[in-house]
């Protein structure tokens, strides 16, 4: 065999041997960064939702909540205290002894808002026939809201003495939203064991924020919402001491939002940012009403009228967008926008009560109808309210 035959020999022997032997070769594949996947939510909080003799006395509710529904309809989840037991089997009833009607709190639905807390002083007006004919009419108006693709939830009465606290776990565009209400005040104390209801006591503001943390572990919400009917007095924007202290446990306890009502007025908030954590946090001391008929005779010749039933008048929807973003393993909830929107309930020239939007468009229109008393009156609310209450920010 000559020298060029056996190197082509020696070839194909030794391609032949390498592709018999079985080699187990490692691919490295390569490092892809790993996708941010970020998400967003709208919520929006208003107050108390209440209805006194002169808020029926309209030829439509619809028109109570016209100027507002594209706002509430922005967002995807609004909250709202339904200040009034719903007993489709009495009539409407004022204070002190409030009953309210499915239409009118449909009204409210249809408008767009969708969550709300059923538990207040006001909750058991009407006796255990009134919270039990409430929970029955919350289920139809749910009923009612589903066969129009919608879905709105209600807490904060129960069933039974023997249950828990009643609250929704919430599941909108890919969040886990956790709402539980809970009142400190009853004006009458029968039938308590049928509401979410605590006493403003030590003792007992210490289990609720126990079983927060229980509530937080057990459902892992992205969100954890807590609405509180405040053992405060009325018609003052002050918070005491004990109240921010236990707004702050409860956020040290895994809640995320703090909204609190009872006032019927408008308080300040305060925007807790953890940058550590990447977690943002809030509180709502008080929104005030949303609708009411407390204030029936506004102070039109004073120049600062801040009287008590002025300042019922006016009410807060708060507007949030909060952020969830998934990166590398870790979640971030951050709050993206914050806008308040104050309110103001309007008395028409066909004394009919409706929600407006405390702006220079409504004042300019007060002014072109013309209604001059009306339009002196809303500039001057609006420097109350901005100089009144404000947005508090804490960065830790």
């Amino acid at each position: 065999m000559n020298t060029k035959k056996r190197i082509i020999f020696l070839l194909i022997t030794t391609l032949f041997f390498f592709s018999c032997k079985s080699t187990k070769v490692q691919i490295e594949e390569p490092v892809v960064p790993q996708k941010q996947v970020q998400q967003d939510l709208t919520l929006l909080f208003g107050g108390d939702i209440m209805a006194h003799t002169v808020n029926y006395a309209i030829t439509d509710y619809a028109k109570i909540w016209k100027d507002i529904t594209p706002l509430l309809q922005s967002s995807d989840l609004a909250f709202a205290n339904i200040e009034a037991p719903i007993d489709t089997t009495k009539k409407h009833s004022s204070y002190p002894n409030f009953n309210m009607t499915y239409n009118y709190v449909n009204a409210s639905i249809t408008a767009g808002f969708n969550v709300f807390s059923l538990c207040n002083n006001h909750t058991n007006d009407q006796g255990l026939t009134g919270i039990q004919e409430t929970a029955k009419t919350t289920k139809a108006l749910q009923t009612a809201a589903k066969n129009q693709n919608k879905d709105i939830y209600f807490s904060g009465i129960k069933n039974s003495p023997k249950e828990n606290f009643s609250y929704n776990l919430i599941e909108k565009n890919g969040w886990k939203v956790l709402f539980l209400p809970i009142t400190e005040l009853l004006n009458r104390p029968d039938f308590s064991a049928y509401i979410n209801f605590s006493k403003p006591t030590v003792e007992q503001r210490q289990k609720i924020i126990e079983l927060c943390k229980e509530l937080k572990t057990k459902t892992k919400c992205d969100l954890f919402i807590f609405s509180l009917h405040t053992a405060e007095p009325e018609y003052t924007r002050k918070v005491t001491d004990a109240q921010e202290e236990y707004y702050m446990n409860l956020l040290n306890a895994g809640v995320d939002i703090v909204w609190a009502n009872h006032a019927h007025i408008i308080k300040d908030r305060k925007f807790i940012f953890d940058t550590k954590n990447q977690r943002h946090k809030m509180i709502m001391y008080a929104n005030g009403n949303t609708i009411s008929g407390q204030r029936t005779a506004p102070d039109f010749k004073s120049k600062n009228p801040i009287g008590e039933r002025d300042n019922t008048g006016d009410g807060l929807l708060y507007q949030v967008i909060f952020s969830k973003e998934e990166k590398e393993g870790k979640t971030s909830i951050t709050i993206k926008k914050a806008t308040p929107h104050f309110i103001t309930t309007y008395i028409n020239t066909a004394n009919e009560y409706v929600i407006k939007l405390l702006n220079k468009d409504f004042v300019d229109y007060l002014y072109d109808v013309p209604r001059t008393n009306w339009a002196e009156y809303i500039k001057r609310r609006i420097k109350i309210n901005n100089r009144e209450t404000k947005d508090l920010i804490v960065w830790q």
